[in-house]
């Protein structure tokens, strides 16, 4: 199981994910605006590994969040960490 802090890391890298600029493109645009209006659903979660992986691949990812997005996605992976709980209350 993540700790507090490690959570709290984590959900500094989403909402840094979530206002951009990376990742990029549309689709990405689409996960922040999912992830906005509906955090609280499967879309939402969705949304947020989408966005979460799509960082892995851009170039204006920064090198620290990069790190964490790892340790995110594989923690969420082994099912230490629900991405759920990660994602603002609406």
């Amino acid at each position: 199981m993540a700790g507090s802090d490690e959570l709290e890391r984590w959900r500094g890298v989403l909402a840094r994910l979530q206002r951009g600029p990376a990742p990029r493109g549309e689709d990405f645009e689409l996960c922040r605006e999912v992830m906005a209006a509906a955090p609280d659903t499967d879309a939402g979660r969705e949304a947020a590994r989408r966005l979460l992986e799509g960082a892995m691949a851009d170039a204006a990812t920064t090198i620290a969040d990069a790190q964490q997005v790892m340790r995110l996605l594989k923690a969420a992976g082994r099912g230490e960490v629900d991405i759920a709980d990660l994602l603002p209350p609406r």
